[in-house]
């Protein structure tokens, strides 16, 4: 169109499903979301807080009190104390990594990325038309990165700014700590670690830079309350990180970008850090069922490869990818496909598991699958 920058012609809207018709769909295992919503004794506790809301004013710019509770939640949940001053709040984390590349970045800047890795990363380099540089991931090596290798490329090639997930989605891989402080102080350059499902991961607590990130003057690290803590309905992310970085974010971001509605049902949620951790060790425990189930399953089948992970989902590679999905889709069950090569399954309850195995035992006697 006349009046649209030439730059739109890259983009398309964002559609997670497409077609489908939700509302048919019995089981969602497609967005690695919490198979849970929150139990009644919660939702009161947030239905008598929301009353207190005066709807007429505008929300805390700064969300002091929910990025009080964050940090609360976090010297709970992971031991560790963060400081209120090197924590952001956002309209999702998705909202500050925007609000961080824009910072970092102009046009024509390198940014570096990942493939496969979150394509919003990407996006949001492409959006204010940085030079996204993606370097290929593949599953020859389980999608490993080659930091040294990295390293070079950012020096020789002026890169400014390089972002990507640990563990990662969609591969659920987790980069080795040691690996990435190496890398990190070897570049002169901001880093974006997104661990916002690190909360999944065996040792989380040794794996994740909240611990020490502010040894790193380099480092941001994003949060999010929409897989873990299963609150993905509301948008609520965080960025971690230096003074200097954090005030940088505040400074950029809209006044009011985080709703009082969003900032009260999180307070909310995470004054409940036991049952918060319940929940994520009934999910961590789900996806270590779910993933043995689908290892038995397709133990005897050439050409399928199940990726291990560190994340609430499983990674499956096969060139009957499209075939499974449909076959999937046909039985109201909804997972996510990759390009026609690639499944990613978020481990859903028990139940949900348990119905997901048995289909996927119908799809193989039904199609005398040899893959």
């Amino acid at each position: 169109m006349l009046y649209l920058h030439k730059k739109m012609e890259k983009f398309t809207p964002y559609s997670l499903n497409g077609e489908i018709d939700l509302d048919k769909i019995k089981i969602r295992l497609d967005a690695n979301e919490s198979y849970a919503n929150l139990p009644d004794y919660i939702l009161e506790d947030i239905q008598e807080n929301i009353k207190k809301i005066d709807f007429n004013r505008y929300p805390d710019p700064e969300a002091a009190e929910l990025i009080k509770k964050y940090s609360e939640y976090l010297k709970i949940s992971e031991d560790v104390d963060i400081d209120v001053k090197n924590i952001a709040a956002g309209n999702g984390s998705d909202e500050l990594l925007s609000i961080i590349i824009n910072s970092f970045l102009s046009k024509g800047d390198k940014i570096m990325t990942f493939t496969p890795d979150f394509s919003m990363y990407a996006f949001y380099g492409d959006i204010i038309e940085a030079n996204v540089i993606k370097s290929q991931k593949t599953g020859e090596n389980n999608f490993a990165i080659d930091f040294d290798e990295i390293a070079e490329r950012i020096k020789k090639e002026n890169i400014k700014l390089v972002v990507f997930s640990n563990p990662c989605n969609p591969t659920g891989r987790l980069e080795s700590k040691e690996v990435l402080k190496k890398f990190i102080k070897s570049v002169n350059i901001p880093v974006i670690l997104d661990e916002v499902y690190m909360s999944f991961a065996e040792n989380n607590k040794e794996q994740s830079f909240l611990c020490d990130f502010l040894e790193y003057p380099n480092l941001i690290v994003m949060k999010s309350l929409s897989k873990s803590v299963g609150l993905a309905s509301i948008r609520v992310g965080f960025a971690v990180s230096n003074e200097v970085f954090i005030n940088m974010i505040k400074t950029i971001k809209s006044p009011f970008n985080v709703n009082s509605v969003s900032q009260k049902i999180a307070e909310v949620v995470l004054s409940y850090p036991d049952y918060l951790g319940e929940k994520l060790k009934s999910i961590k425990e789900n996806k270590i069922y779910l993933q043995k189930s689908l290892n038995k399953l397709f133990s005897v089948k050439k050409g399928i490869k199940i990726y291990d992970t560190e994340t609430n989902f499983i990674l499956i590679e096969t060139d009957k990818a499209k075939e499974i999905f449909n076959f999937l889709l046909e039985n109201k069950i909804l997972v996510r496909n990759f390009s026609n090569r690639f499944l990613r399954i978020t481990a859903g309850s028990r139940e949900e598991n348990d119905v997901l195995t048995n289909v996927l035992a119908d799809f193989i006697k039904l199609q005398n699958l040899i893959i």
